[in-house]
């Protein structure tokens, strides 16, 4: 060695804790700047939206009038009275997609709050397996959503002429433009549920399963559906659609939770056999029910104009009802695919087997890992 040269030490091999830990290290190193708003987002999800609302209520209270701005967010827009003794109906418009972002931001907190501080306690005390505890709050989470927005869904319809898919009153006095308070604060929020729950399945917060993209395609067309039904005055067909929906999610989400839950097969199995049979009632037969009314009665003489004169609400017309079944058959088509995953499940209970989701993770379950599966999946491959 020369005179005057420093001999470097070499610098020590870390000793991971677990390969565990190097995974999240290393794929946190190669993700893009997509991988790590999502890893950022998902490590805030109570305090990022938490934040964001108290800067909204803050700013409202310095001058709490509907001609602060920020009033938008936290209450309904557009409030029309038509004389006093009239009971206040609702109009739509642009201040809707402020109540809506607001509506996202206290659904992400109520989730994760939820999962986090009620589900995971119950679940730990019930001896749920690590490997399923995430997936248990998830669904525990949308049982509970689900639960509360059928029966609100189910009242206002019952407050409706077409309650109980009296379908014809689906389309009697169209457009159906004023909305009570009740029918708004439903369908703003429903809106916001599903664009969040888009955000969750894009962002990968959840761990995708093999039918992906078949979950996407659903939120989407979903939404769609949502917000062309509320634009295009379109809500009472649209406040059937959510309880056909809801109500069947609210059993599936049961069963899957008793499943997690290890309990006795024979309980599982019974579950599911009920979820099949409201899965059939409601997302074939109901739902037919509902877009055959669109295809028969929409337009009937006796039940409106049907004639197109958007600048007074009037977008329904002979050639316009069937932009709205393609959105509605597309979805059932998708149900369509999903309930051939039920039969294949039936057929395990049938031969003596147990229940099981055909829709497996893409990845094992490890739901310590919170960065992107695809990248712990080229790490691991590395």
């Amino acid at each position: 060695m020369s005179k005057g040269t420093i001999k470097r030490k070499s610098k020590p091999i870390p000793e991971w804790k677990n390969e565990k830990e190097k995974y999240i290290i290393l794929a946190k190193k190669k993700a893009g700047i997509w991988t790590r708003v999502a890893n950022y987002i998902f490590e805030h999800q109570i305090e990022l939206p938490l934040k964001i609302i108290s800067a909204i209520i803050l700013s409202y209270l310095v001058n709490p009038t509907p001609q602060n701005p920020f009033s938008k967010f936290l209450f309904l827009s557009y409030p029309i009275q038509k004389s006093s003794s009239d009971e206040i109906q609702y109009g739509k418009g642009y201040w809707d997609i402020a109540y809506i972002v607001f509506w996202i931001l206290v659904l992400t907190f109520i989730r994760e709050f939820t999962m986090q501080y009620l589900l995971k306690s119950f679940a730990l005390y019930a001896g749920i397996k690590t490997k399923s505890l995430t997936r248990f709050m998830e669904q525990g989470y949308i049982f509970i959503y689900c639960l509360i927005s059928t029966s609100a869904g189910s009242y206002i319809m019952s407050q409706g002429p077409y309650g109980y898919f009296n379908t014809k009153y689906l389309w009697i006095d169209y457009p159906h433009f004023l909305m009570s308070p009740s029918l708004k604060h439903y369908y703003l929020i429903q809106f916001a549920f599903w664009l969040q729950q888009i955000t969750v399945l894009l962002l990968k917060i959840e761990k995708p399963r093999k039918d992906f993209v078949e979950m996407a395609a659903h939120h989407i067309i979903t939404c769609l559906l949502i917000g062309g039904s509320y634009l295009f005055n379109f809500t009472r067909m649209g406040n059937t659609v959510f309880v056909t929906m809801d109500f069947t999610d609210i059993w599936l989400s049961f069963a899957k939770c008793l499943k997690y839950l290890e309990l006795p097969s024979i309980i599982t199995d019974m579950m599911f056999v009920i979820f099949m049979i409201t899965w059939i009632y409601t997302r074939h037969y109901l739902y037919g029910l509902i877009i055959w009314t669109t295809y028969a009665e929409s337009c009937l003489p006796e039940n409106n104009k049907c004639i197109w004169d958007p600048l007074n609400g009037y977008w329904l017309t002979w050639w316009s009802k069937y932009i709205i079944l393609f959105g509605l058959v597309l979805l059932q088509i998708l149900m369509v695919y999903w309930f051939s995953l039920i039969l294949r499940v039936a057929w395990r209970v049938v031969t003596g087997k147990n229940a099981e989701d055909t829709r497996s993770d893409i990845e094992d379950d490890d739901d310590n890992i919170i960065v992107n599966p695809e990248e712990c999946k080229y790490t691991k491959n590395k």
